[in-house]
Parts: C-alpha cells; sequence; structure tokens
C-alpha cells in the first residue's frame, strides 16, 4: 500500500537540516475559509467553485501575513503549510484566494475524495483524523528534527485531538500502543497501516508541538483546555494578541488585525470584548 495515496501534497521548500525555528501548520476549512467539503454532495458543486466565492474568516489574512513576516522584518519568510480537508480538484480555487489575500506559504495537502469515492470509500470522505494525522506524518519526514511546530485549527473536525496526537506520535508513540488508539478514534485500517508505517520510519524526539490555536467556527463557549498549549480563541484578534504575546510576531499586528475586523463590520465593542476576554484567558497584559 503506497502511503498518503488519497492525499495531494506539495512542499516547495526545503528547510535547513539545523531549522530549529517554527512552523505553522494552518487548516483550511472553517479555519482560513468559511466553507467546507466533506460531503458527497459537495463534490457535485466543485465545478462551480471560483476564488471570489471562498471567504476568509474575520482577521485571518493579517494574521497569517504576519506570522509570515516573523517578529523582527517585512521580509521574514517564516514556514507556513495548509493542510484542507477539501478536494484536490479545489486546489485551483484555493490557490487563487490565497494570491487574492497575499497569503504566501511553501506547501499545501488536498484529499482526494473523488478517489475515495470511485474506489468505494465514502466513509474516507467525511473521516478527518486519520488523513490529517497522515498529512502531518508525511511533512515530518520532509522536515528537520528540530522544527517547532504550531498548528490552526478549528472545533469543528477534532483538530486538537490530531494535532496532539500528532507530537505524541513524534515523541515516541509506536507500534500497537498507537495501532490501538486509532482503532479506537474510528481511523480506517488503511490509515492505520499508513499511520504506523510513517511513524516508524521516524526518530525518536521530544513532542515538538509549540501551540495548538482553535478558532471556536461552532459558536460554542471556550472551556478551559487540558492542556496549556491550546489556545480557543473567539476571534484572530486573540490569536494575534497570543503570537505578540509569545514573541512570533510583530507588536503591530494586533492593530492590524483589528482593522481588518473593522472594514469587515465588527462593532468596536465586540473587539472590546475580544481584547478583554484574550487578557483574562490567557493572561496577557493590557498594553
Amino acid at each position: 500500500m503506497t502511503v498518503g495515496r488519497f492525499l495531494n501534497q506539495t512542499n516547495s521548500r526545503v528547510l535547513p537540516a539545523d531549522y530549529a525555528g517554527p512552523v505553522l501548520i494552518c487548516d483550511i476549512d472553517k479555519t482560513y475559509l468559511s466553507t467546507r467539503f466533506s460531503s458527497i454532495r459537495g463534490l457535485m458543486g466543485i465545478p462551480f467553485e471560483f476564488a471570489l466565492d471562498k471567504e476568509p474568516i474575520d482577521g485571518v489574512v493579517a494574521t497569517l501575513r504576519a506570522w509570515r513576516r516573523g517578529p523582527t522584518s517585512d521580509f521574514g519568510v517564516t514556514p507556513m503549510y495548509f493542510i484542507s480537508g477539501s478536494p484536490k480538484q479545489l486546489r485551483p480555487v484555493i490557490e487563487n484566494r490565497m494570491l487574492l489575500d497575499g497569503i504566501e506559504y511553501d506547501g499545501i495537502t488536498f484529499k482526494d475524495q473523488l478517489g475515495l469515492l470511485l474506489r468505494g470509500k465514502p466513509k474516507g470522505i467525511v473521516e478527518q483524523i486519520g488523513y490529517k494525522l497522515t498529512s502531518l506524518l508525511l511533512y515530518a519526514t520532509q522536515f528537520p528534527v528540530g522544527c517547532e511546530w504550531y498548528f490552526f485549527g478549528d472545533d469543528v473536525e477534532r483538530d486538537a485531538e490530531v494535532f496532539r496526537l500528532f507530537g505524541r506520535v513524534c515523541g515516541g508513540l509506536r507500534g500497537v500502543g498507537l495501532s490501538t488508539e486509532l482503532e479506537g478514534l474510528g481511523v480506517a485500517n488503511r490509515d492505520i497501516t499508513n499511520i504506523t508505517k510513517l511513524a516508524a520510519s521516524l526518530p525518536h524526539t521530544q513532542d515538538p508541538v509549540r501551540s495548538i490555536f482553535i478558532h471556536l467556527a461552532t459558536g460554542k463557549e471556550p472551556q478551559a483546555p487540558e492542556d496549556s498549549r491550546i489556545h480557543l480563541t473567539r476571534s484572530y484578534l486573540q490569536t494575534a494578541m497570543v503570537l505578540v504575546r509569545d514573541g512570533l510576531v510583530r507588536d503591530e499586528t494586533v492593530g492590524t488585525v483589528a482593522r481588518e475586523l473593522r472594514l469587515r463590520g465588527t462593532q468596536e465593542s465586540q473587539i472590546d470584548f475580544f481584547r478583554e476576554d484574550a487578557q483574562s484567558r490567557f493572561g496577557i497584559e493590557e498594553t
């Protein structure tokens, strides 16, 4: 069985072997764009999709551009990759949307939903844990072991669980223990085979996951996460505030994201609420 048979992944950047800095993996559906294709019916609309039909989440464009520039210079190129549950046939549409938004990236992964459908595996269209973990491990085989991994996801498709599991695999979860856990999560047998094969090829290192940002796309109230690395954010203004606090983007990023929110119709009272809520929940000092 070929690892990654039902995904389409690119990586246009080779990081130096001694690179030990941050890498961002960003989900697309409900994290960057307000769309998701996870059903057979959704596949039928692909030929009619255009870049202008795709609507970015408020504040995400300014946040991603700030990440790319990094904390010190307008000319920074901090590594950034995307993983989407959308079908690979949407690649031109999403890439054009990123071009319109001025989003630079180093690689992107799509699911071969049509391939799954044609091969009689319709459940694979909606199953995301096995697909996303396989995608992450494929990138891990290409990245230096010193990378510090950061994630943007949402609360629609158990992203936090996948990202934490990825860190545990990198930290040494292997063999029967890994297979048993994947079975309990409902991962398909073919994905379990792929994942255990990829895991076996990785060196045993420390868990490389530094932060996980989960956009509350469902509108649920944030609960205290069991893992301090998880940040449940009501808006990308809060994400930007944590990134500034942690020295990953420039200080002015918060103001830039706030301006994007205003341009997209967010009321000033709501922006104030986002700020105060972030200061309270993430321990950010008022400036």
